[in-house]
């Protein structure tokens, strides 16, 4: 099967420009100004942004909300709205839902804070950054539990002991770039000082390794599946969910004061989003989400396909609220041990999982 040319990977909030260290970051009410601005430009003509705007009386009145997404087209992982949107969830629940388009996980999570997105879909270490610098929004849900990463080894490089005196590619030295190299390494055994971190934006590491600049790298398995059909030789090395399956991978984060004002509205979003991917989840739709996934993503079929069946295979998508303490607990921890964070922020502080709670209590096991 022909595979179409490899286009810029992006990787979550990692998406963004290699990062200097969250902790020294411009405070949150400047930063949320310009990402507020950006959701305002994103929204266009297609109407007003304030949101939650209904017609008629009580709790199951239509409402309106913005969902705010780090990346555009968005990887497989970000299915679960726009299978919500396509199979009528949505409409189910007496939603009406606008899709916003942000540049990069960091922007949504501050748009979340201005108040522009109601829901923002971003990574779940943006979260506990958010909380880390007492910003008035909780992760309410998560969209994809595992990392969907696999690393890659270039031609040549059957297994991380290939490795050893060798460069390899990085978006930098905050902790999720250094625990998804941690992750490709430590299984055989080698440690990070062995090897050669180069720092680049994701953008730059096929160019790099097809010119031989470096031997290894991250990639969502969208983007892991094209490069080693694109790139003779290619292999991977692991899939990153295995190796560290306490990492909390996706986030989705309101306002709390939001949250309060549309309670209602929020667990009938959240249940639409467990129903989608309930539905994502059941093999008796391959076809169909195949079908829309390959739309919405732009990617190749048979790269869609593989990224559907790792995320069904890693029980990425979750069925509840997936919203594990543990999970959370181990990020954030790692976080503050490389000073993404100044300390780190409880579970709490991170996460209010009582809307989700109450979704899958409406749904049932079923």
């Amino acid at each position: 099967m022909k595979v179409r040319s490899f286009t810029a990977p992006r990787l979550g909030h990692a998406g963004s420009p290699a990062r200097l260290g969250r902790a020294a970051r411009s405070p949150w009410a400047v930063a949320a100004a310009v990402a507020s601005a950006l959701a305002l430009s994103a929204c266009g003509s297609s109407g007003p942004t304030s949101s939650s705007g209904s017609s008629g009386s009580g709790g199951n009145a239509w409402a309106s909300v913005n969902v705010g997404i780090a990346l555009s087209p968005p990887k497989a992982i970000f299915m679960g709205p726009y299978v919500a949107q396509a199979q009528g969830f949505f409409a189910k629940e007496h939603l009406h839902v606008k899709f916003i388009s942000m540049p990069n996980g960091l922007q949504t999570e501050l748009g979340t804070t201005a108040g522009s997105i109601d829901f923002g879909f971003s990574s779940a270490s943006d979260s506990i950054e958010a909380a880390a610098q007492h910003a008035p929004i909780h992760a309410i849900w998560s969209y994809g539990t595992k990392l969907d990463t696999q690393c890659i080894g270039a031609p040549g490089i059957k297994t991380a002991k290939n490795l050893i005196g060798r460069p390899v590619g990085s978006t930098g030295t905050d902790g999720f770039s250094i625990t998804l190299l941690q992750a490709c390494l430590e299984p055989a055994g080698v440690h990070l000082n062995q090897v050669k971190p180069i720092n680049m934006t994701r953008s730059e590491f096929v160019p790099a390794m097809v010119a031989g600049k470096i031997d290894a790298a991250v990639f969502h398995a969208d983007d892991a599946y094209v490069i080693t059909h694109q790139l003779k030789g290619a292999s991977v090395l692991e899939s990153e969910y295995q190796t560290i399956p306490q990492w909390w991978y996706g986030g989705v984060s309101m306002l709390d004061s939001y949250g309060k004002a549309n309670h209602d509205v929020v667990v009938r979003f959240l249940t639409a989003m467990m129903m989608a991917d309930r539905w994502m989840n059941n093999p008796a739709n391959s076809t169909a989400l195949a079908a829309l996934a390959t739309k919405t993503t732009q990617e190749d079929p048979a790269a869609v396909a593989y990224a559907i069946n790792f995320l069904r295979a890693s029980g990425t998508w979750p069925n509840g609220a997936g919203l594990d303490p543990a999970q959370v607990n181990y990020t954030a921890g790692i976080l503050a041990k490389y000073k993404d964070i100044p300390s780190q922020p409880s579970f709490s502080q991170i996460v209010d999982p009582s809307y989700a709670n109450e979704a899958a209590a409406k749904l049932g096991s079923s």
